[in-house]
């Protein structure tokens, strides 16, 4: 909770040297009491298999990699030493805050793609991703690696 609360202060401090910065919708928004207001924020650059989505880590063992992207990322921003920094880029289709985050000198996006743990998205990371690959890294050494998250989320549409 206490990281939660440093990354909402230091992307309220980021958006305020970002002029204009709206939003279309409050979608992004959750609101948690009277005087407390959550946002969302997707890393730019990167998509990481979605919670429910499996791969088989062994022939005979299936994994939820989304759990696993997910639980590497928490380890990333708790173990990394230096401060966090949240840099807000843009806003994405579903109108969440898209940052690019890093801590201390680390990209975390680019760290999750060359530790195996997640997609470059539009070719952004691209190489460390060809990289993680080449070298079988993170879900790259499972068995069978996830399908990518975008056409997972395709064919699992409710």
């Amino acid at each position: 909770m206490k990281l939660f609360i440093l990354c909402f202060l230091v992307a309220i401090n980021a958006f305020a040297k970002v002029d204009n910065f709206t939003l279309e919708s409050d979608r992004t928004l959750y609101i948690v009491d009277g005087d407390s207001i959550s946002m969302q924020m997707r890393l730019a650059g990167i998509d990481t298999p979605e919670i429910r989505q499996k791969c088989r880590e062994t022939k005979l063992k299936t994994i939820d990699c989304g759990r696993l992207a997910k639980d590497y990322l928490k380890q990333a921003l708790k173990n990394l030493p230096g401060k966090l920094l949240i840099e807000p880029v843009g806003v994405d289709h579903y109108q969440r805050i898209l940052v690019r985050v890093y801590k201390g000198d680390v990209d975390i996006a680019q760290l999750m793609i060359e530790a195996g743990m997640a997609y470059s998205y539009k070719d952004v990371y691209r190489e460390g991703g060809e990289i993680a690959k080449a070298e079988k890294l993170g879900f790259w050494g499972f068995h069978t690696p996830p399908i990518e998250p975008y056409k997972w989320r395709k064919i699992n549409r409710r």
